[in-house]
């Protein structure tokens, strides 16, 4: 007769328990006391590629500028055109069961920008004048040197997911005052701006002081985990953004 074989031990349960414990608060201890430099330097080389990335779409922002285009056109042709990455921080909330609205990192958004900027005519210099020749409207409320175009392009401002291609239109004077809240309100876009990267110019007449349009379209955002500046080691809330981003 053969041998009964004995079935290997198990291992209890409580054991297996104790185990992946004690293997998580060791990876968990890893991590915590990686010198931040090492994270900054991963999260610097992600946002890199990020930008490189978002900067490969400008064919098929191009295209999306030409589609939605048609009723600017009626302020003849633009005397500025050009494309960039533009970056931002936006900040990543706890939603677990503690406390709420806790900052617990930052997420850096890119997005590839088309302006166009077209001379205000002559005789209609004002928003209001402006938004009745392309057949829109202006908000009631908006500052003396600078409104957004309502009910002129399609989609509207502001109607575009984050995954679309969005396009704006607005009116500004680079001569007026702006809201004490919003100092760069009446700013005009500038292809050398420094927060702004992959910069490709395509027209690059001069501007006058005198009030204009800018067309812009975005493309789809992207974005990619950045860390922040913590109170204590890794698991702790933020205590600012991180130092040194949006990276471009």
């Amino acid at each position: 007769m053969e041998a009964e074989q004995t079935p290997p031990a198990r291992r209890p349960p409580r054991r297996r328990w104790t185990l992946r414990i004690l293997v998580g608060l060791g990876v968990a201890a890893l991590i915590a006391f990686v010198p931040p430099p090492v994270f900054r330097a991963i999260h610097t080389h992600g946002a890199q590629q990020l930008v490189d990335e978002v900067a490969m779409g400008r064919a098929d922002l191009l295209a999306a500028q030409d589609e939605f285009r048609s009723p600017v056109q009626r302020l003849g042709a633009p005397i500025r055109s050009w494309t960039q990455v533009s970056c931002w921080l936006s900040p990543r909330f706890s939603d677990g069961d503690g406390e709420q609205d806790v900052v617990m990192f930052y997420w850096q958004q890119c997005a590839l920008m088309a302006y166009e900027i077209y001379p205000v005519p002559a005789d209609s210099p004002g928003a209001s004048d402006v938004a009745e020749i392309l057949g829109g409207r202006i908000a009631e409320n908006a500052p003396s040197c600078s409104a957004i175009l309502f009910d002129v392009l399609s989609p509207d401002y502001g109607a575009s997911r984050a995954d679309e291609y969005g396009p704006a239109l607005w009116w500004t004077d680079p001569r007026g005052e702006p809201p004490a809240d919003q100092p760069d309100r009446c700013t005009l876009p500038d292809p050398d701006d420094r927060n702004a990267a992959h910069v490709v110019r395509d027209l690059e007449g001069s501007a006058a002081s005198g009030p204009y349009v800018v067309y812009q379209v975005r493309s789809p955002t992207g974005g990619v985990d950045v860390g922040c500046e913590r109170r204590l080691p890794w698991i702790f809330s933020c205590a600012a953004e991180p130092d040194g981003f949006p990276v471009l």
